[in-house]
């Protein structure tokens, strides 16, 4: 019965496990262009000023609170809802059951007040403070390549993926027509274009990467090679994404 009802997961946990379900969710909100409008006396119009990045969304789910699906009383269910919603700052990945194929990363924003309506029937609207991309759940999965070949992204923005390279020695890697040398790798070294960092482990390794940009994979299809050093094999999360 609660595989059919709609629902969302947040921290590994599913909202229907402490009887609330979907009425409503701002389902189709988009994230906005981060631009600036400038106002130049003597100049019709504002100047645009584009600040290079799409700033987070607020994604609310308006829920109903089911009692008769819990053990608990309203009052020690919005405590256990506040234990699991509140603590812990930072971005988790944020699901529902409207769009299996994508998810988000969510930092919970808010409180929990559950309004009771009748003596086992209940409601509650939950903010989350998101990042502006739906990621797709497929692109979180790890692509092996022993030798060079093509990727193709089917969303319609680029992604910021997450590349270990087995090898050793001086290796230039070529996403496209982009070209990044890494120096010196013993054994394996990591790139997280998300985070624009490159590291072994716990280990940071920026200083290895001889380019000021990360690799990026573009919509339609990528062309993925390397050469130099002693590579094995080279495995990509391709984290596709779209707004």
């Amino acid at each position: 019965m609660s595989e059919t009802l709609p629902y969302f997961m947040y921290k590994g946990r599913r909202s229907i496990d402490y009887g609330l379900i979907i009425k409503k969710k701002s389902i189709y909100k988009g994230s906005q262009r981060d631009v600036t409008f400038v106002n130049v006396p003597g100049r019709d119009g504002d100047l645009i000023i584009d600040n290079g990045r799409y700033k987070n969304t607020t994604i609310t789910y308006e829920l109903a609170v089911v009692n008769g699906l819990t053990p608990w009383s309203f009052a020690e269910l919005a405590q256990i809802l506040r234990s699991w919603l509140i603590p812990n700052t930072g971005y988790f990945k944020l699901w529902d059951t409207y769009d299996k194929q994508h998810f988000r990363y969510a930092a919970f924003n808010g409180d929990v007040n559950i309004e009771q309506e009748l003596n086992d029937l209940g409601a509650v609207s939950l903010d989350f403070n998101c990042k502006p991309h739906r990621y797709a759940v497929e692109g979180q999965n790890v692509i092996t390549m022993e030798s060079g070949g093509d990727l193709y992204n089917g969303e319609a923005v680029s992604s910021e993926p997450y590349i270990k390279i087995y090898g050793s020695g001086d290796i230039t890697l070529t996403v496209n027509s982009e070209t990044f040398v890494l120096e010196d790798v013993s054994g394996s070294i990591e790139i997280d274009s998300e985070l624009m960092d490159v590291f072994k482990g716990s280990t940071l390794m920026n200083g290895s990467m001889m380019s000021t940009s990360f690799p990026v994979l573009q919509p339609g299809m990528n062309t993925i090679s390397w050469t130099g050093g002693s590579v094995s094999k080279i495995e990509i999360v391709p984290r596709w994404r779209c707004l």
